[in-house]
């Protein structure tokens, strides 16, 4: 399955050692890649969101709430400086988007953080 910029996904991502194997549980994630890019993998580069919301948002960071669109259960944290690039197989499944307003602010966070003016 092709994944779009905007998407909110599920990804299998290994966090901790328990009893000496890693756990991989499913975690939410925004793609930042643009599928409309010729690559030569099947990678996606992804931003990690986090329900674990602290009471100060640092600059690279954005609350996302539970709207429906999204796809999310409980207000939650885009980390935009957690960014990953995983291949297309760790993806489980799309659970909602973001909507464009908020993808024009990520889009202006990001730049910030790489720099691009």
């Amino acid at each position: 399955m092709t994944y779009s910029r905007g998407d909110i996904v599920i990804v299998k991502f290994p966090f901790a050692l328990r009893d000496g194997k890693d756990v991989q549980k499913g975690r939410p994630a925004l793609v930042v890649s643009d599928n409309m890019i010729e690559r030569r993998y099947k990678d996606v580069i992804l931003a990690a969101i986090t329900s674990q919301v602290p009471p100060e948002v640092m600059e690279l960071e954005m609350v996302l709430e539970p709207v429906k669109k999204s796809g999310l259960l409980k207000k939650s944290l885009l980390r935009l400086d957690f960014v990953m690039t995983l291949p297309e197989e760790l993806i489980s499944r799309k659970i909602g988007t973001l909507s464009e307003k908020r993808m024009k602010e990520v889009e202006r966070k990001l730049k910030k953080l790489y720099g691009i003016k």
